[in-house]
């Protein structure tokens, strides 16, 4: 099944099977899901900090 962690809580994406019922035990195993790689290099993109100065910004040279 597929799902996601919000919080401390593993949301479901697909409905469960029918046959399980409130109460039923089940086991649960949970692994991370590899970030996709794609045919071509990629990389981070970055803001510098001295960027996200606003004096630095509007200074007059």
């Amino acid at each position: 099944m597929k799902g996601y962690i919000q919080g401390q809580t593993i949301i479901l994406i697909e409905p469960l099977p029918e046959n399980l019922r409130e109460g039923d035990e089940v086991d649960v195993s949970i692994a991370i899901k590899p970030e996709k790689t794609y045919p071509f290099p990629t990389f981070q993109l970055g803001v510098k900090d001295e960027y996200l100065n606003r004096e630095k910004i509007y200074e007059e040279d």
